[in-house]
């Protein structure tokens, strides 16, 4: 096989609705933590992380950011079943900055085996593309792409977190982090591009 092998376009097009259906618990943690409590966002989180996982799982490819979301949600779980008074409250202030914390260290940590977005992208292409150095190379920078949209998440949910106040969790909770959402949303489909042009 040559090292030069293409990769189809229709790759990095597609592969987004499988990554993203693993985020979902992520997303809805934020909502229910917002108007809930800690322990019902924990619960119900796990539970929708625990569903999404198990296709994966029993076909026995289970994904980083899928089984990252289990343990996330788990432990959030236990500490807030467990803590005391202040540290419940203050988790809860600044979940959604943990969360987006975890979520860009999963991200970060899946380089040193597979690029999380790869194992999507395996699901759309025969198993001759995978190991092409295009793919791999394409998805190394996705992945540190997203990974950077959740570390750059982190300081305006904790800015929400500390101004705890209805404009503060507007602007930093929602438009600052669905506006980087876009941003890696345009600049994936800017990178798919240029490699579909190369």
């Amino acid at each position: 096989m040559s090292t030069q092998l293409s990769v189809p376009t229709t790759t990095e097009k597609t592969h987004h609705n499988g990554m993203f259906v693993a985020l979902v618990p992520w997303v809805l943690f934020t909502v229910v933590a917002e108007h809930g409590t800690l322990k019902a966002a924990s619960i119900i989180t796990l539970v929708v992380a625990i569903a999404i996982a198990l296709p994966s799982i029993r076909a026995r490819e289970p994904k980083i950011i899928e089984l990252g979301g289990i343990v996330a949600f788990f432990a959030f779980a236990i500490v807030a079943f467990t803590a005391d008074g202040s540290t419940a409250e203050w988790l809860t202030r600044y979940a959604r900055a943990v969360a987006a914390g975890l979520l860009a260290a999963i991200a970060l940590g899946s380089l040193l085996f597979v690029p999380f977005t790869e194992q999507y992208a395996r699901a759309e292409l025969p198993r001759e593309y995978w190991s092409s150095p295009v793919f791999k190379a394409l998805n190394r920078r996705l992945t540190l792409l997203w990974a950077g949209v959740f570390a750059a998440m982190v300081p305006s949910h904790v800015i929400a977190g500390t101004l705890d106040s209805t404009p503060a969790n507007i602007v930093f909770n929602w438009v600052i982090p669905i506006g980087l959402v876009l941003l890696g949303l345009n600049r994936t489909q800017a990178m798919a591009n240029t490699k579909a042009a190369a």
